[in-house]
């Protein structure tokens, strides 16, 4: 049992009794192999297979359980396999052995790995139902096809500080094999499958969903993917238009962006966990571990995301004042310079973009001919969070 678990057991309402560690791995948990027992006696391993490239997330944490056969929830990169397939190993599972490999949302080091377990083992895929209709688009366009006034300030802004989108030989080998999978069965929302009982979690990602394991009032866990993590927010998506293609391949009852994309969409979904209870333990895909220690959560860490990014529309706000400013003044003013070096910029850069879009529509933030940001005096986007 891992000797430093007596530290986090009061934060985990005594749910899981042990905690093995069948490998070890680095600083940020890459390679680890876990045993997890809980108060039920169910077992739960996990294997933390690391990312193609840096990725300041750390390795996606993929779950192998029983429920109506072995089950995988997201295997990870394509180029992790082996090491998914040794940690399972540690644990006396076979690859071959799976049954159901489940995806929680169509990201590269979350369903990256699918074809080459499917292919070892003739599992079926688990996604949700908009995941397949959203299989031949790039995850990444689907969010740049809105064309309205603060986007066309994101870009200007992209743009004057060097950045420019790009495609490397991960990524396009990447969707050549995303355009294969296959899903077996569309999961929908508040379907029932053994112990596990799913929850469409759209912001995100459109297809994000989290499953539930439900022993009744103040016990469970939820495996919940990139929507809720430990130390880090997960990254909005912002609200997006589907051009003709997409919507082509969309189900009329998904065609509206609005119920898939957004800051607002986003929080909803994470009043969905937070609604679980504040003792259900949360099994993340990223930062089980980091920085050589673990980090269990309960459902709580929902209800702190929300909080945190009420702080962040409260303060974006206050930067934007009565006079126009520039999105880029806004931005660096809301995060931290360390934040905004390289590459980073312009994932900082659409996070404000999603909090002002929902500043937006709640009537409190406006953006004027030339694409600068003025508040209106107005804070309804209070009502709108009391309402979620």
């Amino acid at each position: 049992m891992y000797a430093g678990f007596q530290r986090r057991k009061a934060q985990m309402p005594d749910y899981f009794t042990e905690v093995d560690v069948l490998r070890n791995g680095d600083s940020a948990g890459n390679g680890m192999t876990l045993r997890l027992t809980d108060a039920h006696g169910r077992t739960i391993h996990t294997v933390a297979v690391p990312q193609e490239g840096h990725s300041h997330t750390g390795p996606t944490w993929a779950y192998i359980f029983e429920n109506e056969g072995l089950t995988l929830i997201d295997p990870g990169a394509e180029a992790s396999f082996d090491l998914l397939k040794s940690g399972m190993a540690l644990g006396g599972l076979e690859v071959g052995d799976i049954e159901r490999v489940i995806i929680t949302h169509g990201h590269a080091d979350h369903d990256g790995g699918v074809a080459r377990v499917i292919e070892a083992s003739g599992a079926e895929l688990w996604a949700h139902d908009i995941y397949q209709p959203l299989l031949p688009f790039d995850p990444r366009d689907l969010q740049f096809m809105a064309s309205s006034p603060i986007h066309q300030a994101m870009w200007e802004t992209a743009k004057a500080n060097g950045f420019s989108p790009s495609n490397s030989e991960e990524r396009e080998r990447y969707m050549a094999s995303r355009r294969t999978h296959q899903v077996g069965h569309h999961i929908g929302h508040g379907e029932q499958q053994g112990e596990l009982k799913y929850m469409h979690a759209p912001g995100h990602s459109p297809d994000e969903i989290c499953a539930v394991i439900d022993n009744g009032p103040g016990s469970g866990m939820v495996f919940t993917g990139d929507h809720v993590l430990p130390e880090i927010s997960p990254h909005p998506t912002m609200k997006t238009a589907f051009n003709r293609a997409v919507l082509g391949s969309l189900p009329v009852h998904y065609q509206d962006p609005d119920d898939s994309f957004g800051l607002l969409t986003y929080l909803r979904s994470l009043q969905r966990v937070a609604d679980l209870g504040p003792e259900v333990a949360v099994l993340p895909a990223h930062r089980l571990y980091n920085n050589h220690k673990f980090n269990f959560q309960t459902t709580q860490r929902a209800a702190d995301l929300i909080r945190f990014h009420a702080r962040r529309l409260g303060r974006i706000l206050v930067t934007a004042g009565p006079e126009p400013q520039p999105l880029e003044d806004v931005t660096r003013q809301t995060f931290e310079r360390r934040k905004l070096e390289g590459g980073n910029f312009f994932a900082a850069l659409t996070e404000v973009v999603a909090h002002i879009e929902l500043l937006e529509d709640s009537g409190d933030l406006e953006v004027t001919d030339d694409h600068r940001l003025r508040r209106t005096g107005r804070e309804n986007y209070q009502d709108l969070l009391r309402e979620l």
